[in-house]
């Protein structure tokens, strides 16, 4: 079934075609500034954690992992006991 057998004019397909051209366009760029965005700030929080770490001479370290284990959501210090809810059974 071709757009001709719908009704629709040559004039509609390409304003539709020129549309969701615009709407993919849009989005791409969105999402391509996004990504340099959260580029950018991940490297000033790795600047940030280096300059942190220098400061507290951790940097005589010879071969120490600059990365940082990731912290849990269950507490605020990311060292919190978690216990697993009891009495659930699946």
């Amino acid at each position: 079934m071709t757009y001709r057998s719908r009704g629709r004019s040559i004039f509609e397909v390409i304003v539709a075609v020129c549309f969701t051209g615009f709407l993919v366009g849009f989005i791409t760029v969105l999402c391509i500034g996004n990504y340099f965005r959260a580029k950018r700030a991940q490297e000033r929080q790795r600047q940030r954690r280096l300059a942190k770490l220098a400061n507290r001479g951790g940097a005589s370290r010879a071969g120490a992992s600059v990365e940082s284990p990731p912290r849990s959501g269950y507490s605020e210090s990311g060292q919190g006991s978690y216990a697993p809810p009891t009495g659930v059974h699946a």
